[in-house]
């Protein structure tokens, strides 16, 4: 059955189905939420989406004005849309040599987003392309380590 199927808009799913819907990513999936609640003090919103490429219930993290990404709950783990502003799109070109090649590659090509950046679609179905969308993260908002929070950028 597909995630919609399972999750229809008439039920929301908990944080547990979402963590058993992505299977073999579980650990990781908890690796993510502490991430975002201990270095942005946030956690996901869950929304639905009538969308036909991705319809169901997806979840947003989002801190300010800063949106981190869209995650949609696969079997392989997740779904992500992610978008930069063309302004921090010369950062963005700076950080790929340190990503993987997957996620260089995804960047590179990203396509624009309504004039306003740019934004690419990717699989989060490992521990590696996790490590790689914290460093785009921090580009988009740097972690306040000032405060004590442990540091996560490599």
């Amino acid at each position: 059955m597909t995630w919609n199927e399972l999750f229809p808009k008439e039920k929301q799913p908990t944080m547990e189905e979402i963590g058993n819907y992505v299977g073999s990513f579980q650990p990781t999936w908890s690796k993510v939420l502490s991430f975002f609640e201990s270095i942005y003090q946030i956690k996901p919103k869950m929304s639905y989406s009538g969308c036909s490429g991705m319809p169901g219930w997806n979840l947003k993290f989002q801190k300010s004005s800063q949106a981190f990404g869209t995650w949609y709950p696969r079997d392989f783990g997740f779904g992500v849309m992610f978008i930069w502003s063309y302004k921090l799109d010369s950062e963005m070109m700076q950080l790929l040599p340190g990503l993987s090649e997957y996620m260089a590659e995804k960047c590179k090509n990203a396509e624009d987003f309504m004039k306003n950046g740019r934004w690419i679609m990717f699989r989060m179905d490992s521990e590696a392309v996790f490590e790689d969308y914290k460093k785009m993260v921090s580009i988009k908002l740097p972690p306040n380590t000032k405060k004590g929070k442990e540091e996560y950028i490599c």
